[in-house]
């Protein structure tokens, strides 16, 4: 199974997703400053780096964030993957979210990613659903250095990826 992590915003979650052998790591375009990016980067190694793009206003921003960081995918609103396509000039992995699936437009072949959330579905239930891929969003620290990743053990122990 393909896991990917989205809105990482910490080098405990990027470590985390390259533990569990994560296909993909997303970072929103503009959450955070492109020099943290960097640094979770560097130390995060196997996920292929993916910027989740909001409107096709932040063009500048996407393109800078390219030329600086190792980018292997773009994921974006199905309408506007022409526009990126268009306007960057790599040939990235194009994942289209859609409510409540993503799928990753691969030229003709398309895996499919399940938005999942642990706290709503227990593991049991993700299991049985027997997806190609699921999706997971990771949320802020709210103490500095402690987060509880019971639930992701949890899921990812029932699918046996642990």
């Amino acid at each position: 199974m393909l896991l990917k992590f989205n809105h990482i915003k910490d080098l405990s979650d990027a470590r985390y997703a390259s533990a569990a052998m994560a296909e993909w790591i997303g970072f929103s375009v503009g959450e955070l400053p492109i020099q943290q990016v960097q640094e979770i980067v560097g130390w995060c190694a196997g996920p292929k780096i993916t910027l989740e793009v909001g409107e096709i206003n932040t063009l500048e921003t996407v393109q800078s964030w390219c030329t600086l960081l190792p980018v292997e995918a773009i994921e974006c609103a199905e309408r506007d993957v022409p526009f990126w396509q268009k306007n960057l000039s790599s040939n990235y992995q194009y994942i289209v979210t859609h409510t409540p699936t993503l799928s990753t437009a691969l030229g003709e072949s398309k895996v499919s990613i399940h938005k999942i959330n642990p706290a709503e579905q227990n593991a049991s239930e993700i299991k049985e659903l027997n997806l190609d891929a699921i999706s997971l969003d990771c949320e802020k620290e709210l103490v500095v250095g402690m987060k509880n990743y019971d639930l992701w053990n949890e899921l990812l122990e029932t699918l046996e990826i642990w």
